[in-house]
């Protein structure tokens, strides 16, 4: 009796072995795409509501936030997090990517009451954030009008919303090396680096720039207008506009991509835009002409949404917001430069 006690205690502790050996090797938890956009969609709801302790952050998060000053790496519930007042009422595009367990999001909401664009994204590893960018632009330099009532930023273009028939879905490294190659083709002057389809729209700022009607320059602030398509002839297609050298002010870019969602056709990717005053000149320019440009020194943070369909590029959406000259990002690690030194 007492062995057979024995070897049922054995039998016990070995399979209590086991189950133990099991739970240690289970994968921890991952989101699926629809559970990346619901968690999102949680975050900018729990920004307004200031309680950061409803979502899975991990014990140490990488946070960034910008502000007049640059990029400023904050604690959890700092930032956005004390400052969002309401959030977004129509304006809002969901990327999300399970392979790298990544989600971006465009929205129009509130902070203090005012309107601001929120380009955010957040990383998670074994299912808790840890890492979170948030863009904040705000619309005292960037735009006389409040956002919200912006004809394109009341609702997103349809497109970024529709999804990709299987059969047409491109692979995730495809979608993020055509959305970087758009930095390529804005600091090269030549428009065909980048596959743009023929119907190529950009909003930047909830201001068509490039396949549509150009912003009307006097409903602009002083400063805030960047010699896109449409002033004096330039041409206002994405591949034209960028080949007539709009974009040589543009010293550098280090953009760093973040998620490619292949059920939508999207690739996301944030950047840092660098302007030392600077144009580069084109090869058959008179020996001694000026280089010198009329907007000073400057960086650029910026957002880019790129919606893919057949390896073409139809849509751009690119928030930005302007910081000091010189300030980096915080993500020099994972950001390629451009131009490519040669």
């Amino acid at each position: 009796m007492k062995m057979q006690r024995l070897c049922i205690t054995l039998l016990l502790i070995v399979s209590l072995a086991i189950m133990g050996m099991a739970c240690s090797g289970k994968k921890a938890q991952e989101y699926d795409r629809q559970g990346l956009v619901d968690l999102m969609q949680k975050y900018i709801g729990s920004l307004v509501k200031h309680t950061p302790g409803d979502l899975p952050f991990a014990d140490q998060v990488k946070y960034t936030e910008n502000s007049d000053k640059g990029i400023e790496f904050l604690a959890v519930g700092k930032g956005l997090w004390e400052t969002a007042t309401e959030g977004p009422k129509g304006f809002e595009i969901y990327a999300a990517d399970p392979v790298a367990q990544a989600a971006a999001t465009l929205v129009v909401m509130k902070e203090n009451n005012k309107d601001i664009i929120l380009g955010a994204r957040i990383k998670l590893e074994n299912g808790k954030i840890t890492e979170a960018e948030h863009l904040v632009v705000r619309g005292e330099s960037m735009s006389k009008q409040p956002y919200s009532s912006m004809p394109s930023l009341q609702k997103a273009r349809p497109g970024f919303a529709e999804d990709i028939p299987a059969a047409e879905q491109m692979t995730r490294e495809d979608l993020l090396k055509i959305g970087e190659s758009y930095y390529d083709t804005l600091t090269s002057e030549d428009g065909k680096r980048s596959p743009f389809a023929k119907e190529c729209e950009r909003h930047e700022n909830g201001m068509t720039t490039a396949g549509g009607k150009p912003p009307k320059a006097e409903d602009l602030p002083p400063g805030a207008a960047m010699p896109t398509g449409g002033f004096g002839g330039i041409p206002m297609d994405c591949e034209g506009q960028i080949s007539a050298g709009v974009f040589s002010y543009i010293t550098e870019i280090r953009p760093h991509m973040v998620v490619a969602d292949v059920q939508k056709g999207l690739s996301v990717g944030f950047s840092m835009f660098r302007h030392d005053g600077t144009k580069r000149l084109p090869k058959d320019a008179a020996p001694g002409t000026d280089n010198k440009t009329t907007y000073g020194q400057f960086n650029l943070a910026a957002m880019h949404i790129y919606k893919i369909r057949n390896g073409k590029i139809y849509e751009i959406e690119a928030p930005g917001a302007m910081l000091p000259y010189g300030v980096k990002s915080g993500y020099e690690a994972e950001e390629k430069i451009y131009p490519v030194a040669k």
